[in-house]
């Protein structure tokens, strides 16, 4: 007979205690307050101009892109995602800080328990989306 394990559940009071999730949760607020006043540009959303977008697409090369999509599953240390990735430690790291340039992606350095101090990656954002009209003179 298997033992099931059930993860604890966030409460509110969480929130009140970690300054990470107080912060999620006011620019939550933010976003919805936004929303419901059906407002033009929503807070923490970035626009670019159309050759802003263009470097930007021409920045977001695939294996950035494949790395963006593992950073996406949780906090990876540069050095797991050069595994799942199957390249080289050093190239993952000159990626990961160009997505960090194009603000795709947060670096946070962390202790590295007896070994020194390693960089750990999160996704910015859960979404990204694109939204373009073009103009008809």
């Amino acid at each position: 007979m298997t033992k099931s394990i059930t993860k604890p559940k966030i409460s509110a009071r969480d929130f009140e205690r970690s300054r990470v999730l107080k912060e999620h949760a006011r620019r939550s607020r933010a976003v919805a307050c936004a929303l419901d006043e059906g407002a033009d540009r929503l807070p923490y959303a970035r626009t670019f101009t159309s050759f802003e977008f263009e470097d930007f697409l021409s920045q977001l090369t695939p294996r950035r892109f494949e790395l963006l999509r593992l950073a996406s599953k949780g906090r990876q240390s540069i050095a797991d995602l050069a595994v799942a990735s199957e390249r080289d430690q050093s190239a993952v790291s000159r990626d990961v800080a160009k997505l960090s340039e194009l603000g795709l992606v947060k670096v946070e350095v962390v202790a590295n328990d007896g070994h020194g101090r390693k960089k750990i990656v999160t996704p910015a954002a859960t979404t990204i989306s694109i939204s373009a009209s073009i103009a008809v003179a």
